[in-house]
């Protein structure tokens, strides 16, 4: 009887699963070239982010490119001693959370004002002009934009120093880029001339979505335009501030290679010296195909501990019912 009655249900069921089936191939048939348009993409993500993941084998490898993955010798953690063991690794760690930390805690809320205040101008052409003298700085490679600022703050004929001197700020020329007091301000500053503008654009679409009739309304109330931004625009753009938040965590291992390495001298190596930098000074003095491997392995490093970072924010923003990407 109990088989009776299974038959005729999964004979039920069989018209349904088939209209089901039909609806989704007939949906997938009409968006046919919205999936056409993601193979691309697919193709592209593929190729450069997933099929270049097999080579983490190489950070537990002696690596040999004659040999290849295959052939050449498995070291186990090895390499990670080598890593660790590097003469200037503990300091160079030390600086890239310093400098990664000091881009977070000061970059994070600068930005986030600076999309508010875009947001508060209403005249559109003096908007929109503060908005491209922002966002030009991020199109300009840090090799070009690293030479810019070396020469005005050079202390021989430099903008900065020229006019620090003629206002009495100072008795003579001072050399910024060969100072460790000043260059992680420097740092710092330069990273928010760059990046700022472009950096902005995510809130300013965020706020851009907010309902204007909250405004309307808070202002028909008596509510000042700071109240407005403290209880419609914040909470409004609160979920994008959580999940930039955790990306950006998530990457505080990554101190921005482009900017050290460019900015970066033998005379500042104290505070500037990361770990990218490090590792790529002792390749380029070492040499050999070890370095393929302490490469590879420093990579599998920072990953690893942005995956931690990212896992870890990603649940204390749960934790208080925030939004979340995973």
């Amino acid at each position: 009887m109990t088989t009776l009655v299974e038959s005729q249900t999964n004979s039920a069921a069989e018209p349904r699963r088939k209209a089901m089936t039909k609806r989704i191939l007939r949906k997938m048939w009409d968006q046919r070239w919205l999936y056409i348009f993601t193979i691309p993409g697919i193709i592209f993500f593929l190729l450069f982010s997933y099929y270049p993941m097999v080579g983490i084998i190489i950070a537990f490898q002696d690596y040999n490119p004659v040999k290849g993955y295959s052939g050449s010798e498995f070291v186990g953690l090895d390499n990670f001693k080598t890593i660790f063991n590097l003469p200037d690794f503990t300091n160079a760690l030390r600086n890239t959370i310093i400098i990664s930390g000091l881009k977070l805690l000061i970059g994070f809320p600068v930005t986030i004002l600076f999309a508010l205040l875009i947001n508060e101008i209403h005249q559109t052409v003096f908007k929109r002009f503060v908005q491209t003298i922002s966002y030009l700085p991020y199109f300009i490679s840090w090799v070009i934009a690293a030479g810019l600022w070396y020469k005005m703050l050079s202390p021989d004929g430099g903008l900065i120093n020229d006019m620090l001197t003629r206002i009495g700020f100072l008795n003579e020329p001072f050399y910024f880029m060969g100072s460790t007091q000043a260059f992680l301000p420097i740092v710092i500053f330069t990273e928010l001339w760059k990046n700022i503008g472009f950096n902005a654009i995510i809130y300013l679409a965020a706020l851009s979505g907010i309902d204007p009739h909250l405004y309307e309304v808070s202002s028909i109330d008596g509510a000042s335009r700071i109240r407005q931004i403290w209880h419609i625009a914040l909470p409004g753009i609160r979920g994008t501030m959580v999940l930039l938040f955790i990306l950006s965590a998530s990457g505080l291992m990554s101190a921005g290679f482009d900017q050290l390495w460019t900015m970066g001298n033998l005379q500042v190596q104290e505070v500037g010296q990361i770990l990218d930098t490090l590792i790529l000074s002792y390749l380029r003095n070492s040499g050999g195909f070890m370095g393929l491997s302490l490469g590879a392995t420093m990579g599998v490093f920072q990953a690893t501990v942005g995956l931690i970072l990212f896992l870890v924010c990603n649940f204390v923003a749960k934790l208080i019912k925030q939004e979340s990407l995973i």
